[in-house]
């Protein structure tokens, strides 16, 4: 069987699927558009991780490392695999013949400009939330002695987690950014990479010699990769044109999914996170931090949410107004590696400051 008519099969199977669930749950698209926007790994960045790094701090960090290798991997395999998208594919095909076309919508949130396999956002989503759900289940079960209340708690995130999965897989395939076969790859190599990682105790430990290094490598071999398969005539940029000629409005055409952006801003979080650990103002953070007693539920609180107010701002503010090129890439670089740390560093160092004067001022 030609290898061509079976991913054509594939897709106009795919196809059919986005038009079916356009076509009746088109009134639930709302609920698609924020599951979408809810996980991608933006979200992962500056909501989840300063969250989870004042609860876990330990499983928050392998947190950052399973959203950065995942997309690395996931960015590797898109370049190998030369996934179409259903919004560009389903204008271009000769599949249909002279037979009638599906009409399938598109969404601002659809015309993503790299390739489609596997889907970036179930693979990010289902090791981030893995990842998650792993040391939940590792927390509530550790002192729990009842056989059935073990059960109860470890089905009931599983249930919780494989619905969540559902849910991201429905969204990316009724915004036709992604057919089902290529949301269901990413779940199942997003699980892979967390599984992987999970079994990595040196995350923990990392030097930010270590960091460097990690960060320069994947930076590197994603460099090298391009250049290889450049050398021997294959664009590796094919999708941004297909984006351009095929999505029905300009300004939806989003380049930060472009691949070098998402490689530059995943590279740049690690780099953060490592300067972040191993900064003077972490260091003194800790110290003054074990040095107080009583008070460590209201200062992760505070850090918590002094974090989120100032992410949200620095979010807010800083929207590069270039579209493409190398500038966009070092702007996305450096905005990415802002953020860590400043949930690792910054506004721990600020506020444990801030609390150690009020009470010194009290003692006087």
């Amino acid at each position: 069987v030609n290898r061509s008519a079976v991913m054509d099969w594939l897709h106009s199977c795919g196809v059919s699927a986005t038009h079916y669930l356009q076509t009746h749950y088109g009134h639930n698209q709302d609920f698609f558009f924020f599951v979408s926007m809810a996980t991608d790994l933006h979200n992962t960045f500056f909501l989840l991780f300063p969250i989870w790094f004042h609860v876990q701090q330990a499983e928050a960090v392998r947190l950052v490392w399973v959203a950065v290798v995942g997309h690395w991997t996931n960015l590797i395999l898109k370049w190998l695999l030369f996934g179409e998208r259903p919004y560009w594919w389903v204008q271009e095909t000769g599949y249909y013949g002279n037979s009638s076309r599906p009409v399938i919508e598109q969404f601002p949130m659809t015309c993503e400009t790299g390739p489609g396999s596997p889907s970036g956002h179930a693979m990010g989503a289902a090791g981030v939330y893995y990842t998650m759900m792993s040391s939940l289940l590792a927390t509530m079960l550790r002192n729990q002695r009842s056989p059935i209340r073990k059960w109860y708690v470890f089905s009931s995130l599983w249930v919780v987690f494989c619905c969540v999965q559902v849910c991201v897989c429905l969204s990316r395939v009724f915004l036709a950014a992604h057919f089902p076969h290529q949301v269901i790859a990413g779940v199942f190599s997003g699980i892979l990479v967390a599984e992987t990682l999970s079994r990595a105790c040196w995350i923990l430990d990392a030097s930010l010699h270590l960091y460097f290094l990690t960060s320069l490598l994947l930076l590197s071999l994603a460099l090298l990769l391009f250049l290889l398969l450049g050398s021997a005539g294959v664009d590796l940029l094919w999708s941004l044109e297909k984006a351009r000629r095929y999505c029905h409005q300009v300004d939806w055409i989003n380049m930060g999914t472009s691949p070098f952006a998402s490689l530059f801003r995943n590279t740049g979080t690690l780099l953060g996170l490592g300067l972040g650990l191993h900064s003077p103002l972490c260091t003194e953070t800790k110290r003054v931090v074990a040095g107080r007693q009583g008070d460590g539920t209201a200062y992760r609180f505070i850090c918590v949410s002094a974090t989120l107010v100032l992410l949200y701002m620095f979010d807010s503010a800083f929207r590069p107004a270039v579209h493409s090129g190398a500038l966009l890439y070092l702007l996305s670089f450096c905005k990415s590696a802002t953020v860590p740390l400043a949930a690792v560093a910054f506004v721990p160092y600020c506020v444990a400051a801030a609390l150690h004067g009020c009470r010194g001022k009290k003692q006087l």
